[in-house]
């Protein structure tokens, strides 16, 4: 998946939620790729290799744990967010990932430069079953983003 199924599905399943943290929320949507493509390209050398540690099992665990102790509404809405993006990555179709390291080291992917990566991202739009999330994730984003044009206006006109 993309940006727009990640951040606009994860705030769509906030409208479920009684209380969250719509910043944090799209940040946790969007953390496993922030932590793990730049690691995957310093640490492996390839963009490739972007679905590592924050793509783990163990990784929401130790988030789901600082929210059990902290009981902040902003820790939980991050881990709701990386929890959304787990979801939307499939990963338990890559079990050696999401289960890391209980099943042995990352798998291996072929090592592509930074433009043969993002030709392959884009050329996955091709596939239904990542180009109808991205159209799911921008519409409600898009609704979102006029919603709160309203919101704000509302109390403007109030307030001024």
């Amino acid at each position: 998946m993309l940006l727009f199924a990640h951040v606009g599905l994860a705030l769509a399943s906030a409208r479920f939620l009684s209380q969250v943290s719509l910043a944090f929320l799209a940040l946790g949507s969007m953390l496993p790729d922030i932590i793990d493509k730049p690691l995957g390209l310093i640490v492996f050398g390839s963009p490739s290799m972007g679905r590592t540690f924050a793509h783990t099992l163990l990784f929401l665990m130790l988030l789901s744990a600082l929210c059990l102790y902290s009981r902040d509404i902003r820790f939980i809405s991050l881990t709701w967010g990386v929890l959304i993006h787990l979801s939307l990555d499939f990963m338990w179709n890559s079990p050696k990932t999401l289960l890391w390291p209980l099943l042995g080291p990352f798998p291996t992917v072929p090592l592509l430069d930074t433009m043969s990566y993002l030709q392959m991202l884009l050329s996955g739009l091709k596939n239904p079953g990542i180009m109808i999330p991205e159209i799911a994730g921008l519409a409600y984003l898009i609704f979102f983003a006029y919603a709160g044009r309203r919101q704000a206006s509302a109390w403007i006109d109030h307030h001024l």
